[in-house]
């Protein structure tokens, strides 16, 4: 494996020095291998950016000899871009972004596909069971080459500078579009998710959105045989890579919408160690946690805050408690307050506006 990434390097290195000898455009990439279609994030940014040329260039790698090669040839493509625009985004470690030496005046900037690092991640994990092998992440320049990376707030400013090992002074504190997406749309998107899904216009609706564990099946039988649907609306949303399977005609899926978009017409959510919490509180959207593994993921992955004293009694490790308290529909909302006032930037409405600013900014500097 080492010499294969050795020799995967050299190659894109050798091909970048005469890419680089092209003409810098007036053209932003947007790079990620987080889905094959662009995220809400990437095309609202786009959007506002029309006096430069845009690139989408969103492509997973997939298993299978076949799709490593057609992933290989696609880093051919990210280096052209990369080669000849002003700006990179991107939401995810990017290969040729982080090995290689780019122009002066390429400007890179992380804004991850998250809010928050309620969890740990990058180099924060590299000693965990849950992480990336720390020889692996060292060869690959694991999260190296940014110029700006994004926080969701203050509070968040720390566990990013070291999931990204960069300065802190790289940070800047910025919301992602997305939330700006549901706050100032959620009347609209409310009402077109209601219309497709009629059945959730009768009773309150529960989201259930789990985190990711991968290799790992999702424990969802507990909450399923115990839930009361005749109160209540149960919607799961799992994520895109989950193998568990959700076998109960009375489970909601609403596959047509994501998570993201199911917050608009979420009761409650119940979600774990997941920073769709973050999105959701600028919602005002009342929050339990289900941390039935509590003790073994902090162990294999580990936390940057504390997720029972963020919480209190809404955060526990059994599903019965939770229904309990769910069906009393009585919630303390100055714990969303809180911790909404500790982890999400006020300027919540605002950030695609301020984040755009903030890039066209920069090609200015980058052009003088």
């Amino acid at each position: 494996m080492t010499l294969f990434i050795c020799l995967l390097k050299l190659n894109l290195k050798v091909v970048y020095f005469f890419l680089k000898l092209l003409p810098t455009k007036n053209k932003i990439v947007f790079i990620s291998r987080q889905s094959n279609n662009p995220s809400i994030d990437f095309k609202i940014i786009a959007s506002r950016l029309k006096k430069y040329k845009v690139v989408m260039i969103t492509k997973k790698i997939e298993s299978g000899i076949l799709n490593y090669i057609k992933y290989y040839f696609n880093l051919y493509k990210q280096m052209y871009h990369l080669a000849t625009s002003k700006v990179c985004i991107v939401d995810s470690y990017c290969i040729p972004v982080c090995v290689l030496n780019h122009k002066n005046k390429l400007v890179i900037i992380q804004i991850w596909h998250a809010m928050g690092a309620i969890k740990k991640f990058g180099y924060q994990t590299l000693l965990k069971d849950a992480g990336r092998n720390e020889k692996i992440a060292k060869l690959m320049c694991m999260h190296k080459n940014y110029d700006y990376v994004l926080s969701g707030s203050l509070n968040m400013i720390e566990p990013f500078s070291e999931a990204f090992n960069v300065d802190k002074n790289k940070i800047i504190v910025n919301g992602l579009p997305r939330v700006d997406y549901i706050v100032n749309n959620r009347k609209i998107l409310k009402n077109k998710i209601k219309n497709d899904y009629s059945e959730l216009k009768s009773k309150k609706n529960v989201l259930y959105v789990p985190t990711f564990r991968r290799n790992e099946q999702i424990k969802i039988d507990e909450l399923i045989n115990n839930f009361d649907f005749e109160k209540f609306n149960l919607i799961i949303k799992l994520h895109p890579l989950s193998n568990t399977k959700i076998n109960n005609s009375k489970v909601l899926t609403c596959p047509k919408y994501n998570s993201l978009q199911l917050l608009t017409i979420a009761d409650y959510v119940i979600t774990d160690y997941s920073a769709i919490s973050i999105e959701a509180v600028s919602l005002d959207i009342p929050i339990y946690l289900y941390l039935y593994d509590f003790d073994e993921y902090v162990d294999k992955n580990g936390l940057n805050i504390d997720l029972f004293e963020e919480f209190g009694k809404y955060a526990v490790k059994d599903i019965k408690s939770i229904l309990k308290n769910l069906k009393k529909e009585k919630y303390d909302m100055n714990v969303i307050y809180k911790f909404k006032e500790k982890y999400l930037d006020p300027d919540y409405g605002n950030y695609t506006d301020k984040l755009v600013k903030f890039i066209n900014d920069k090609i200015g500097d980058s052009n003088e």
